[in-house]
């Protein structure tokens, strides 16, 4: 299935990349214009860069026994194949966790590859798979939550974490997005305790702070939502959803020219339909 490579390319560009500062406090249009020019040029050479990568080959992806087998192919993008290879190699050794793992890996590798085909029925099938095949790892409670909170099922998702966090206590990213679940379902106190705790783990990535921005916003607290949205522009300065996000938060803070940038700056980074969507109604929305 080497024809997956475009889309997980697309989104792998798109995901999770700081305004410049001219942006985020002139409100103009013309310092988006330039951000949106800066980002397709550091587009265009992750893609080159992308290009440079050789997969191995067919003879030893085919040829490699047990779980660096199925890892080789997983890099290859050959998910149907990895996924046949981690079937026989678990009925070889049916008792082997770390087979277990490689064929849930897989499932979810399948899944958000049907995702971004907008194959809803078929992502989560391969999603409820990979939980049955590895009920004890982790990851595969982790990403059928995230899809869960994808459609909306935010009580659904909560219990995913729930049990992601039960098997791995220090995974931070759990935190995150169990907090994102407790935000949706109006649970501001958890939501900021589960956030918290994952910037306490990780203060890296730009996620945890959109969400305690929201959380800070629906609390009332709008400098400190402020503060949160323009720092996870500035961890990932090529993530959409930051600048998504925080068009919300300026738009919510009554700074329609901000909100209007980002938004703007949202279309010209985003790889995802569905955000570009929200993006444009955001825009539809400030014009009125």
């Amino acid at each position: 299935m080497n024809y997956l490579r475009a889309g997980l390319l697309a989104l792998s560009i798109a995901l999770f990349v700081p305004c410049l500062l001219a942006a985020c406090s002139g409100g103009g249009n013309a310092p988006a214009e330039q951000t949106r020019q800066d980002a397709v040029g550091d587009n265009i050479a992750a893609v080159e860069e992308i290009r440079e990568f050789t997969l191995p080959s067919a003879q030893q992806q085919t040829s490699q026994e047990g779980a660096e087998g199925i890892s080789l192919l997983l890099r290859a993008e050959d998910y149907d194949e990895a996924i046949d290879k981690a079937r026989s190699a678990l009925e070889a050794s049916p008792h082997d966790p770390s087979i277990r793992q490689k064929l849930a890996d897989a499932y979810i590798a399948r899944a958000w590859f049907y995702k971004l085909k907008r194959l809803t029925t078929y992502t989560l099938a391969d999603l409820s798979r990979a939980v049955q095949a590895a009920p004890d790892y982790y990851r595969s409670h982790y990403e059928i939550g995230l899809f869960h909170n994808n459609q909306w099922q935010f009580s659904l998702g909560q219990l995913d974490f729930d049990r992601c966090i039960e098997l791995n206590p220090d995974y931070a990213p759990a935190y995150a997005e169990r907090a994102y679940s407790h935000y949706k379902n109006l649970k501001y106190d958890l939501a900021l305790s589960d956030v918290n705790e994952s910037i306490k783990m990780d203060p890296a990535p730009p996620r945890p702070y959109c969400v305690r921005s929201l959380v800070y916003a629906a609390m009332g607290k709008m400098d400190l939502a402020l503060k949160d949205a323009e720092k996870a522009v500035l961890i990932a300065p090529q993530d959409a959803f930051s600048y998504y996000n925080r068009g919300l938060i300026y738009a919510a803070a009554g700074k329609p020219d901000l909100a209007m940038a980002d938004f703007e700056t949202t279309l010209g980074l985003s790889q995802d339909d569905l955000l570009s969507e929200r993006a444009r109604l955001a825009i539809l929305d400030l014009q009125k």
